[in-house]
C-alpha cells in the first residue's frame, strides 16, 4: 500500500508536468511571434489553461506533505536552492502572464514577454535538471545529509534531463499554439516547421538519456526503458499529428515529460531520495505517514483526485477549441 501511495504522488507530479509542459513551451515562443497580434494569440491560447493545469502541482505537494510527510521536508532540505528558482520562476511567469495586459505600450509589452519567455525556460530547466539529478541520487554534506551540490546540477546527465524538458515543452507548446490558429496563417506555419525540427531532436535525446543513463544508475534497464517510451511517443506523436489528429499528438507528446519523474522511481525504486554515497539517504518506510493518515487520505483525497482529473478533461475540452 505504501508504494501505491508512493506512486501516486509520482503520477500527480508526472500529470502536472504534462498538461504544464504546454504553458512553458508556449511561453517561450511567445517573443519570437513576428507580430503583436501574434503574441497576443499565443498568450492567449494559454491564459485560460494554466492556473487548471497548477491545480495538479497544489495536489502534488499537498498529497506529498500528507502521505510522505518526512520526505516533504528532506526533499525540500535537499533541493532547497533549485526549488527556490522554480518557485520564483513559477511567480513572475503568472505574473508576467497578467502584468503584459495592463498597459498598452509596446515597450511594456515586449518586457513582460521576454520575462515570460525566461520564466517559462527556467520552469522547465529547473524542473528537468531537479529530477535529473533525483535518478542520478544527490551529494552527501559533511553532516551526512542529501544535498543537490555544483557537481550534480552541471553533470550530463543532469543537464541532458533539463534539456530533455526545455525540447518537450517547446515540442508540445508549438502543437498546442498551431491548434489555436487559423488553418494556413503564416504564424501556424512556422510552429509546423518548428514542430518538425524539435521532433527528431527529442527522439535522440532520450537515446543519450539511456546511454549516460547506463554509467550512472544503479538501474540502467529500467531507466532505459522509460527513457525509451518516452522516445516512442514522441513517435507516435508524430505519426498522428501528421494525419491532423493534434489532440492525439499533444497527449503522446507529453511523454519525454513524463518520463522525468517515472525514472527517478525506475531508478531508486522504494529509496524516496537517494544518494550516490548511500548515506542521508531516505526509505519509503520512513517516509510514509502513519496509518491512520493513509486511511483518511483514501477516503477524502482520492474521491477528489477523481473530480480534479475529471474537471481537467472537462476544461481542456471547452477551452482548447480553435480559434479563429
Amino acid at each position: 500500500m505504501d508504494v501505491l501511495w508512493y506512486a501516486l504522488v509520482g503520477l500527480l507530479l508526472a500529470g502536472y508536468l504534462a498538461l504544464e509542459s504546454v504553458d512553458f513551451g508556449v511561453g517561450m515562443l511567445v517573443p519570437f511571434a513576428g507580430t503583436e497580434s501574434g503574441r497576443a494569440r499565443l498568450r492567449r491560447s494559454i491564459v485560460p489553461l494554466f492556473l487548471a493545469n497548477e491545480v495538479w502541482l497544489v495536489a502534488f505537494g499537498g498529497l506529498l506533505f500528507g502521505a510522505l510527510p518526512v520526505a516533504e521536508g528532506e526533499l525540500l532540505h535537499a533541493l532547497r536552492l533549485p526549488f527556490l528558482a522554480v518557485l520564483a520562476a513559477w511567480f513572475v511567469r503568472d505574473g508576467a502572464l497578467w502584468f503584459r495586459a495592463a498597459h498598452e505600450g509596446a515597450r511594456w509589452r515586449r518586457t513582460w514577454d521576454a520575462v515570460l519567455a525566461a520564466a517559462s525556460l527556467v520552469l522547465a530547466v529547473g524542473w528537468g535538471t531537479v529530477l535529473g539529478m533525483l535518478v542520478r541520487g544527490l551529494s552527501t554534506s559533511s553532516d551526512g545529509d542529501a544535498v543537490a551540490a555544483m557537481a550534480d546540477l552541471t553533470h550530463p546527465f543532469t543537464l541532458l534531463c533539463g534539456a530533455l524538458a526545455v525540447t518537450g515543452s517547446l515540442r508540445q507548446g508549438s502543437l498546442h499554439a498551431a491548434r489555436s490558429l487559423p488553418e494556413g496563417s503564416s504564424l501556424r506555419v512556422e510552429l509546423g516547421r518548428l514542430t518538425r525540427v524539435l521532433t527528431p531532436i527529442l527522439l535522440v535525446l532520450p537515446l543519450l538519456v539511456i546511454a549516460t543513463g547506463a554509467v550512472v544508475t544503479d538501474a540502467p534497464v529500467a531507466v532505459g526503458t522509460v527513457a525509451a517510451l518516452a522516445a516512442a511517443g514522441v513517435y507516435a506523436s508524430d505519426r498522428v499529428q501528421a494525419t491532423g489528429r493534434t489532440g492525439a499528438a499533444l497527449l503522446l507528446g507529453a511523454a519525454p515529460l513524463m518520463a522525468l519523474p517515472s525514472m527517478v522511481g525506475a531508478a531508486n525504486g522504494t529509496t524516496v531520495l537517494a544518494t550516490r554515497s548511500g548515506e542521508g539517504g531516505l526509505e519509503l518506510s520512513r517516509a510514509i505517514a502513519d496509518s491512520a493518515s493513509l486511511t483518511l487520505l483514501t477516503v477524502t483525497v482520492l474521491p477528489a483526485l477523481v473530480l480534479v482529473a475529471l474537471g481537467q478533461v472537462w476544461f481542456w475540452r471547452v477551452f482548447t477549441h480553435r480559434r479563429g
